[in-house]
């Protein structure tokens, strides 16, 4: 399986993935330590949106590889983008809820995200979707040592994280930088990314991984083909 984490459960029964590669981890103060450090998905897009799109593997394949496995590891990756703050991770994981309508809000912003890239035709429902979505109320906001960290209610996190998603997705999406949302070339990968090189010359979701996977490939066929002629 391709850009999957080793997830270690915060509960007891809870889900794991096969491990992909190598969780990048940073130091940590006493409340960042409530939130397990195996990363849930590399942060490589450039954008919350799109980072959010990169919670499934091989996104453009038949089954994609599904990250967001539990509500656990939901609240996981919101925390490890900075969407909520390591207090609202422990509090939240004590109010499970279904991650149907988080799963179909991502679908609807891949979609358009792919629309954006070119990689397919837009569709205006996902897009009044999105806006549907994004109309929601929003969570409260606590501001410490001058910096914000929105608090979802218990009751309606998914709901209100949703919101802040949906908003940060349309916000791309009706700017100049929705010209510079680019599609990962590896295969099924299919991850979405913020392409600021000069020329748009954006390959890959990550040299380390698909961009790596692709120059053994071509070497191999290059290596291949000498041998053949010998």
């Amino acid at each position: 399986m391709k850009k999957m984490i080793k997830m270690e459960p915060a509960t007891t029964g809870g889900h794991r993935v096969q491990p992909r590669g190598q969780a990048r981890v940073s130091s940590h103060t006493s409340a960042d330590a409530l939130v397990p450090r195996a990363l849930i998905a590399q942060p490589i897009a450039g954008h919350l949106a799109l980072d959010f799109c990169n919670t499934a593997g091989e996104h453009l394949a038949d089954e994609p590889d599904e990250l967001l496995v539990d509500w656990e590891s939901f609240l996981r990756w919101a925390a490890q983008v900075g969407l909520i703050g390591p207090e609202s991770y422990s509090k939240l994981l004590k109010h499970p809820e279904p991650l149907g309508a988080v799963v179909e809000l991502r679908e609807a912003i891949y979609r358009v995200g792919l629309a954006a890239a070119g990689a397919r035709p837009l569709s205006k429902r996902d897009v009044d979707f999105i806006r549907e979505r994004g109309d929601a109320r929003r969570p409260e906001i606590e501001f410490q040592d001058n910096t914000g960290r929105w608090r979802p209610a218990p009751s309606h996190a998914s709901e209100q994280l949703g919101a802040v998603l949906g908003t940060e997705a349309l916000s791309l999406f009706c700017s100049p930088r929705a010209a510079r949302v680019g599609v990962c070339e590896g295969g099924k990968c299919g991850w979405l990314f913020l392409d600021e090189s000069r020329g748009k010359r954006r390959r890959w979701c990550d040299m380390q991984d698909c961009g790596s996977r692709a120059k053994a490939r071509r070497y191999y066929e290059k290596h291949k083909g000498e041998s053949d002629e010998k």
